[in-house]
């Protein structure tokens, strides 16, 4: 069974992060991948026997979900909203908080129509299938202020640290680990992957309630910490 997932090459970022979770269980499951290219497109081709074809088509749709949650609603967010009132540190912050509030209902909404194909062109996916849910994002923009103090920023993040948020994450350096110590790179998804605020992002990408430093953390992300993560932060 061949699945095929395509981008346009300027987006290469997307199926290289596709690939890089879901090429350990490929290989656990006799799977094959290799890339193909074509004009300005790059695809990932995943080859498999038939008893794998729906556990890894699932898979698939899950990363693809996350490119859709992560990727693509960072550049329409980094876009329309500049707010006044805070530095370029905290509008990553920002940003990252406002992925973070909806990711969940944002990536089940996403899975949901992608109805298991064999074949996912995601640029033309999110720009046919998807027009419910950019005009929510659409909706969520237009109720940023215009000018964002600081105080705005703690209060939104006080409200994603409620009572109820995530589990535990580890930190080492500007690596991020689950509770079963598996890497978390959905911050590989935003800007290349190369900004310094990387470490900051995927713990707030992370839905993390705690966070536990098993290594000194980098002075922006320690400062991060510090201002947000008061009393729900360790070191070991």
């Amino acid at each position: 069974m061949e699945t095929v997932i395509s981008e346009k090459e300027s987006n290469a970022r997307y199926i290289a992060y596709i690939y890089a979770s879901l090429r350990p269980i490929i290989d656990a499951c006799g799977g094959k991948t290799f890339f193909s290219f074509e004009s300005d497109r790059v695809a990932l081709v995943v080859e498999s026997e038939n008893k794998y074809e729906s556990y890894l088509r699932r898979l698939a749709e899950e990363k693809i979900a996350e490119v859709v949650c992560v990727g693509y609603k960072y550049e329409a967010f980094r876009k329309a909203l500049m707010p006044a009132g805070i530095g370029k540190e905290d509008r990553e912050i920002l940003l990252a908080a406002l992925i973070s509030a909806d990711f969940a209902d944002d990536r089940r909404y996403v899975f949901s129509r992608l109805k298991g194909s064999t074949q996912y062109t995601v640029d033309g996916f999110f720009a046919f299938r998807l027009a419910p849910l950019r005009k929510k994002w659409e909706s969520v923009i237009e109720c940023v202020p215009t000018y964002f103090t600081q105080e705005k920023l703690a209060a939104f993040m006080s409200y994603l640290l409620r009572e109820d948020a995530g589990e535990k994450v580890f930190v080492r350096g500007e690596e991020v680990f689950d509770k079963h110590y598996h890497k978390l790179r959905r911050a590989s998804l935003i800007e290349e992957g190369v900004s310094g605020m990387n470490g900051v992002r995927e713990i707030i990408l992370s839905g993390a309630g705690e966070v536990e430093c098993v290594s000194a953390p980098p002075p922006v992300q320690e400062n991060f910490l510090k201002r947000y993560y008061a009393g729900r932060v360790s070191f070991s």
